[in-house]
């Protein structure tokens, strides 16, 4: 079989801030969203998004990643202290 048994991993919470221009900045990427996608989106969702769309598309990320010894072994323990 090709595929892989599937990993499932439960959400964890997350809290924090986030300085006030980068707030602005999301604001605004939200409402270009909108006005690309003709619907809105939560700023939550919108953050999700991009957070997952940046760490798809770091290669050097995958790669580090894969290493034996690599974050694989840390994995999660930064966002549980969070």
């Amino acid at each position: 079989m090709k595929l892989k048994p599937v990993r499932t991993l439960s959400p964890v919470m997350l809290k924090g801030r986030v300085p006030g221009d980068l707030y602005e900045a999301l604001v605004a990427y939200a409402a270009y969203y909108r006005a690309v996608h003709g619907e809105a989106i939560e700023l939550w969702a919108l953050l999700i998004q991009m957070q997952s769309t940046f760490l798809d598309a770091d290669r050097e990320f995958h790669a580090w990643r894969r290493q034996p010894g690599g974050a694989a072994a840390g994995a999660g323990t930064e966002s549980r202290n969070g």
